[in-house]
């Protein structure tokens, strides 16, 4: 191999690189800014829910004054979210942090409580329906009647 062709081989092999790179950087990108909705709208609607659970401290002024303000800071939060550059975002989270440390630890675990109790959630709808009556009691096999009452007499133990 001359000179010749083997650069223009090493051209051809960076060319392809930065255009794979290009692909991924945008792809990513995207994937970003989808998961960046999502992270808003699912914080917008933990906002809405902490509004509508103000109301249940109507009794209690400080309790639903502190419960409105969470979910008022949340919804800021997720306006913030959606306006943000995702190439900003990490820069200013990290400032953040530093900032206000014990405040971004507490919201990080906010945060992981959300997140549990709608992984949860998604659990419980994912589960099948089970009839109303249905009652799954070790022993008894599908299909057969059981009565709580009579216990083990039912199935010829006593």
């Amino acid at each position: 191999m001359t000179r010749s062709t083997q650069s223009d081989i090493a051209k051809k092999a960076k060319d392809t690189v930065d255009d794979v790179a290009q692909t991924a950087k945008a792809q990513a990108a995207v994937k970003a800014e989808a998961a960046k909705e999502d992270v808003a709208a699912r914080v917008s609607e933990q906002a809405d829910n902490f509004r509508e659970a103000s109301k249940a401290f109507e009794d209690n002024a400080l309790a639903s004054d502190a419960v409105k303000y969470l979910g008022d800071n949340l919804a800021q939060a997720a306006n913030a979210v959606r306006d943000m550059d995702m190439a900003n975002l990490q820069q200013d989270v990290t400032q953040f942090a530093r900032r206000n440390p014990l405040m971004f630890l507490g919201g990080a675990a906010a945060l992981g409580f959300i997140a549990a109790r709608a992984m949860k959630a998604s659990e419980r709808t994912a589960l099948p329906a089970v009839h109303p009556d249905h009652v799954d009691y070790a022993g008894v096999p599908v299909g057969q009647p059981h009565d709580v009452d009579r216990g083990s007499r039912g199935w010829g133990y006593s």
